[in-house]
């Protein structure tokens, strides 16, 4: 009868401790599906976060890709860069319409794409009027950037929190694991199917995890690269404009090349004016060394040159090397052509010592493009504003300084004069019967001696004397720093030169061709350039009534020579 009760006791205590298992197994059960579930739950946000930092940072891209293509809108006036801003701009509209999507349940992240859709719908107005708006335009770039900057703050502590939460639920998941391990080895046996599942999946959540996090790091990294590329075409851009002559440039975008390629040698090449020979104007390397590209080469030794766009020489690419080296060709290496308004005015070398050096250069590509524009525009406006300048004091036919140069050039050397308390004269030069000459041989052969007469004022005269044609057939010449006695014998000697023409040239042209000159000198003859001027004059139209082909000074009474 004792036994009895201790059986039923026994019975009822392992009924109890089966059921108190059974209730605590299935309760642990419950327990570890319920927190798997909130696990993969959080996973599942933190996913939906990295999802949206992701959309955040292509926006991010697209505003930044707009300003660099309005930038070089405003510096080149390539209607692709501004038609490339404006696609852009679009595409980032469309990519905050994708971001209020994703951030709905989110009253923060609302009101900052609603700054977004306003700054972009400006910034998209500003580009689009004709011409565009490019003040207001970098203003609405600037604001979109901080707007979509302040949703990645958030949305990277919003990452955090989530992550944190998600940790800290995967560690009490496997406490609990190993707890009711301990406790009911059985319960485990029936429950392994369901913890192997979520095992699984947990395993699949963290490596899709570990993939977006890998993913957003390169993305990030990439961004930062592509913001330090900016910030360097900005700055070789503000360089270039500042520079006033072409071996400035050169160096200025040597130097800048070496800081977008660091690890690479190179140099800059341009072609001369007679476009048969391509001369290295800069350098540079990583490690001090010669580029190893020849000082002057013809322009058919460079492939870069005769396929006018970028060409790699490297494993995997063209095998047939340029003839520009110095000894043998390196293995790897790209030649970029140099042009600017359709011309092509040199190349661009750069040397990679290694592959590691080549895959940087590729990465680079886009940077290395927009450098080579900006030198080669640079390039290409230094030698337009030569052209205009030599234009602008210059005359067309003789390439003497036209009379504009004289007035400035006078009233200079006049000053000049004054201070050091020195003389100055002014010789005014009219060519005989030129009139009678162009009736008689036309005006192809009156140009013809008007170049050949300057070309003997030139020969005649110090390098510190100034040339002019004062217009026509007349002339001036401004001799600084002379006694009277030497303005007489200058201007003997130019009147002789002429005079001999026939006899050196051998040409009945020059048959008849003679000067007549008039001289005065400062400060005898005149203070000011308009009497100096005046006063040559008349001596010249007393040399013409006297006889012509004969020099006067203001002071004479009688030609000096006949």
């Amino acid at each position: 009868m004792d036994k009895l009760p201790k059986s039923t006791a026994a019975i009822k205590l392992i009924l109890l401790a089966a059921l108190g298992s059974v209730l605590f197994t299935t309760g642990g059960a419950i327990f570890l599906f319920r927190n798997t579930q909130n696990l993969i739950s959080a996973g599942r946000w933190a996913e939906h976060t990295r999802e949206v930092l992701l959309s955040i940072q292509t926006a991010s891209d697209l505003t930044q890709r707009t300003e660099s293509g309005s930038r070089f809108y405003r510096v080149t006036q390539d209607e692709v860069q501004l038609s490339n801003s404006r696609r852009n701009t679009i595409q980032l509209r469309t990519r905050a319409t994708r971001l209020r999507s994703l951030v709905a349940d989110n009253t923060h992240q609302t009101s900052n794409l609603n700054e977004l859709d306003t700054c972009s719908t400006a910034l998209l107005h500003d580009l689009s009027t004709n011409p565009p708006d490019l003040v207001h335009a970098e203003a609405h770039v600037l604001h979109c950037q901080q707007t979509l900057s302040l949703m990645a703050g958030q949305e990277q502590e919003l990452l955090k929190q989530r992550d944190e939460t998600t940790q800290r639920r995967s560690q009490i998941s496997t406490l609990t694991e190993l707890g009711l391990a301990g406790i009911c080895f059985s319960t485990m046996i029936v429950l392994f199917s369901l913890l192997l599942r979520d095992a699984i999946l947990r395993g699949r959540v963290v490596e899709a995890a570990a993939r977006t996090n890998q993913e957003l790091s390169n993305s990030v990294h990439s961004l930062r690269n592509h913001g330090r590329e900016v910030q360097l075409l900005s700055l070789a851009r503000d360089d270039l404009q500042l520079c006033t002559d072409a071996p400035q440039v050169h160096r200025s975008a040597a130097f800048r090349f070496s800081e977008l390629l660091s690890g690479t040698n190179g140099s800059l090449c341009i072609i001369n004016s007679s476009r048969n020979m391509v001369e290295t104007v800069s350098s540079w390397s990583a490690n001090d060394t010669n580029s190893g590209i020849a000082e002057i080469f013809p322009p058919e030794t460079c492939c870069g040159l005769r396929s006018g766009q970028f060409r790699w020489h490297a494993p995997g690419a063209s095998q047939i090397d340029c003839n520009h080296f110095i000894g043998s060709a390196p293995r790897c290496y790209l030649c970029v052509p140099l042009v600017a308004h359709g011309d092509t005015i040199g190349i661009l070398y750069i040397g990679c010592p290694d592959e590691a050096i080549r895959e940087i250069v590729e990465s680079r590509t886009e940077g290395v493009r927009q450098l080579v524009q900006l030198t080669a525009m640079a390039l290409a406006s230094l030698e337009m504003r030569k052209k205009l300048e030599h234009q602008s004091i210059r005359d067309g036919l003789t390439s003497l300084f036209n009379r504009h140069f004289l007035e400035i050039a006078l009233e200079r050397e006049l000053a000049r004069a004054s201070r050091r308390k020195g003389a100055l004269s002014v010789l005014m030069m009219d060519i005989d019967h030129f009139k009678k000459l162009n009736d008689q041989f036309g005006h192809s052969a009156g140009d013809a001696v008007l170049k050949e007469i300057a070309h003997t004022f030139s020969a005649c005269v110090r390098t510190e004397d100034l040339i002019c044609r004062y217009g026509g057939e007349e002339f001036t010449i401004i001799l600084p720093d002379i006694t009277p006695e030497a303005t007489l014998h200058r201007a003997e000697v130019i009147r002789k030169a002429v005079a001999n023409l026939r006899t050196e040239l051998d040409n009945d042209l020059y048959s008849s061709v003679t000067v007549s000159i008039g001289a005065a000198i400062f400060p005898r003859d005149g203070q000011s350039s308009e009497s100096l001027l005046r006063h040559a004059d008349a001596a010249l139209y007393r040399a013409k009534r006297e006889g012509r082909n004969r020099v006067v000074m203001v002071e004479d009474s009688s030609p000096a020579s006949v």
